[in-house]
């Protein structure tokens, strides 16, 4: 074995490597012989002190001999010996010193002291030429002052600037615990800073992160992170192209391409500050949160989101976009069905999205919300095509028996007899069976639930709202009636609110959703435009929400109704309240419900209008095909007037209040925001490896097995966290499946009752009246 000067590589390190020499196989063996040839001679320290040309001082030692290797100069060292040099302290059990070369060979117990770092091994090369040890091969540990250690097996540390290199793989345990692993890396000691390169894995306060580099402050204890970085936190998945880990506060700063995955939101933002503790976020600069179980998207460029209870709260240019997909065909080839995605936006100055457990919410918040979604559910049209139905029966019953002598009516006891002054047991055709339930739902002057004018909702019959069956099994006081964890998602938009979609455009002061009920109401001033032809107007709106599809609108107080036939002719309804009904997204129905007003325009085969009629009614109802007016049933007090339009004043063809709000209309989504929105890239990110740790199990195995096991048990939860969710999902999907089969029945059998309704009302004679040829119908056209 001998020693040479040489300038080369390393073999196995990522990248060359500068030396002045290298140590070879045997070389180790050779000096080891040497030392146990020499270490029965004597020479004093003092000797060697004489030598004042060498900047290497040999401050302690037992023994020294004085050898020449290859006619080269060696001093074996026998120690514990102490080496001193660039403020450094080089300890070792023994060491060969190559006096020209200026290189020692330390062996046994190896130490580098140095102000606040300290390194061990069991062998060393110092090249005190070029201020560097070298570690080559065996297990080497770097600690500092505050107790963060680094290991390897191929190490340089310059003692002239205190930098410590590494490579062919190392990991650093920092004295909290946090684990960092790297290919290669570096220790600057003067700033306390480790940096690691190539295959960067990092662990701390079950956070585990992976990245290209990373830079870890002990002092503050603050990772940094360069691109392709990963972070895992339970079920949260978060990346950026620059990150940053405050382990103290616990925070993850997220400043470039930033975006996290949670369960059910996805969030992109300029910068992202993530709270490592409760999975909270402030989100700034271009902020987008897509909702999967809402079909929603928020934007803004300020915003707050909490993970537990979900709550989200957008500022500075908020808008928010509901996704929904449409059938629009059957596809000829498959026979499946073809889906036509649309978007609708809302803006508005503030934006909140918030979710709580239902037994967490206001109990008359619930009440509220239920009565307006059972009177969302309600067709005022059923009760007047039952007592419709129930005239026209008894009407022919009547006529079939007229002339005829009937038997008397068997003897009833008089509180059981509802109609105890109708002999036959027939209903009486001048008086409706429940005229004062259709009186009610008329004439309604109810005042509105308590603390809350604006959910009035005016919309249903009051009469026919079902009251809620008294239990006749009482509960034990002792009995544990399970909380109903039911999340429930609300959204409020306030201020300058605007809507967007290709078919509906809007405006309001603003807006409330809940999933309670699935109805958005618009208070102040609201107006609604369906395909830029069609404006609806009252004090406020309800828009009943199905399957992410608009199913009903209730206009709420001085509803107006005005359809766009061309630049002078419009359409008008204009009642105390009207109810809309929707399907694709398009109106096919509206009723009008008290102290109807009405103004159609007739036109003639050749298109051309030329009369226009006006009624007035107590309520009305219009089927509605292709934005066109196709039938309309006036009932009760109908007054007809029908005037030619030709020279008609403009003002004579307008009713009171009359207020078409084009300057208003909303032409495209650009007016509410001009982001673009971010496709889902959850699928993407769970293509990202979970880091193995492979240098955490070779340098900290009891580390490696505590990662592992963290790892492990965060895994099962998840797994069992979806097993559960899976089957609720399953279940209320078959519930769901189930509820809308009945629905779609008896939607479809309404329709056909509709379709056969018969007379819109019935007005009956007295029984001595004569009644001629045309009265034999008794319906009213």
């Amino acid at each position: 074995m001998f020693l040479r000067r040489a300038t080369g590589t390393f073999e196995g390190g990522r990248g060359e490597v500068s030396c002045k020499r290298s140590l070879f196989p045997g070389r180790v063996f050779a000096i080891v012989a040497l030392l146990l040839l020499f270490l029965n001679g004597t020479a004093s320290a003092q000797d060697f002190a004489q030598d004042r040309d060498s900047l290497v001082r040999l401050i302690e030692a037992k023994s020294i001999k004085l050898t020449d290797i290859n006619g080269a100069p060696f001093r074996i060292v026998k120690g514990p010996a102490r080496f001193l040099h660039n403020n450094t302290y080089l300890l070792c059990d023994s060491a060969a010193w190559d006096v020209n070369a200026n290189v020692i060979d330390a062996m046994g117990h190896v130490q580098i002291i140095q102000k606040d770092t300290y390194l061990t091994s069991d062998f060393a090369t110092y090249i005190a030429d070029d201020n560097m040890v070298q570690f080559r091969g065996t297990l080497v540990k770097l600690y500092n002052k505050k107790g963060d250690q680094l290991k390897t097996r191929f190490l340089d540390y310059n003692t002239a600037d205190s930098v410590a290199t590494f490579y062919n793989g190392g990991a650093m345990r920092s004295a909290k615990g946090d684990i960092v692993e790297g290919l290669e890396g570096m220790y600057d000691s003067a700033e306390r800073m480790f940096m690691f390169n190539d295959n960067v894995n990092m662990y701390s306060d079950s956070i585990f992160l992976k990245s290209e580099m990373v830079e870890y402050h002990s002092a503050q204890e603050v990772a940094m992170f360069g691109e392709n970085t990963v972070a895992w936190k339970g079920r949260d998945t978060l990346f950026s192209n620059n990150m940053e880990y405050a382990t103290r506060s616990k925070t993850l700063v997220l400043k470039t391409d930033n975006y996290i995955a949670t369960q059910d939101q996805e969030l992109w933002a300029g910068w992202i500050d993530y709270h490592r503790e409760s999975g909270n976020a402030e989100l700034y600069d271009n902020v987008q949160v897509r909702d999967q179980a809402q079909s929603a998207i928020i934007m803004g460029d300020k915003g707050v989101y909490v993970q537990r209870p979900m709550l989200l709260y957008m500022t500075d240019n908020a808008a928010a976009g509901m996704y929904s997909e449409e059938k629009t065909g059957i596809d000829s080839l498959t026979s499946q069905p073809i889906y036509k995605r649309d978007t609708l936006f809302i803006a508005g100055d503030t934006l909140k999205m918030w979710q709580i457990p239902m037994h967490q919410v206001d109990s008359s918040e619930v009440a509220r919300a239920r009565q307006r979604r059972q009177l969302a559910d309600t067709d005022p049209m059923d009760e007047i095509n039952r007592q419709n139905k129930a005239y026209l029966d008894a009407y022919k019953r009547n006529k079939e028996n007229m002339g005829k002598i009937l038997p008397p009516p068997p003897k009833q006891n008089p509180a059981n007899s509802p109609q105890e002054n109708n002999p036959d047991g027939q209903p009486e055709l001048n008086k409706p069976a429940d005229q004062a339930s259709l009186d009610k739902m008329l004439d309604r002057k109810d005042p509105p639930l308590p603390n809350n004018p604006a959910d009035s909702t005016r919309a249903g019959i009051d009469s026919l709202l079902t009251k809620t069956p008294t239990d006749s099994l009482s509960i034990p006081k002792d009995t544990i009636v399970p909380l109903d964890t039911t999340a429930v998602t609300f959204l409020s938009v306030h201020h300058k609110v605007k809507l967007f979609r290709s078919d509906l455009r809007g405006r309001c002061d603003s807006l409330i959703y809940t999933t309670i009920d699935s109805i958005a109401r618009f208070y102040r001033d609201p107006v609604l435009w369906n395909e830029e032809k069609t404006q609806f107007t009252s004090d406020s709106i309800q828009l009943s929400i199905r399957n992410n599809e608009i199913y009903k609108a209730n206009l709420i107080e001085n509803a107006f109704i005005i359809s766009k036939e061309d630049s002078i002719h419009f359409h008008q309804i204009k009642s105390t309240e009207m109810v809309a009904y929707f399907k694709d997204n398009d109106v096919y129905r509206f009723d009008a419900l008290g102290g109807v007003q009405a103004m159609i325009f007739l036109a003639e085969r050749d298109s051309v209008i030329t009369l226009m009629n006006q009624k007035e009614c107590r309520m009305l109802t219009a089927k509605i095909a292709n934005q066109t007016i196709e039938r309309v049933r006036y009932i009760e007090n109908v007054k007809s007037d029908v005037t030619p339009t030709y020279k008609l004043p403009e003002e004579k063809m307008r009713l009171r209040d009359f207020n078409w709000r084009e300057d208003q209309l909303i032409k495209s989504r650009s007016e509410l925001t001009t982001r673009k929105v971010h496709p889902s890239t959850r699928g993407k990110l769970r293509r990202q490896r979970f880091p193995s740790y492979s240098q955490t199990r070779d340098f900290f195995p009891d580390s490696y097995k505590e990662i592992t096991g963290i790892s492990n048990s965060i895994t099962q939860k998840i797994r069992e966290e979806d097993q559960a969710r899976l089957e609720k999902e399953r279940r209320e999907k078959d519930e769901e499946a189930r509820r809308k089969a009945l629905d779609e029945e008896g939607r479809h059998q309404m329709e056909m009752d509709k379709d056969n309704d018969g007379p819109v009302m019935i007005y009956n004679r007295p029984e001595n009246q004569q009644t001629d040829k045309k009265d034999e119908n008794p319906e009213l056209k």
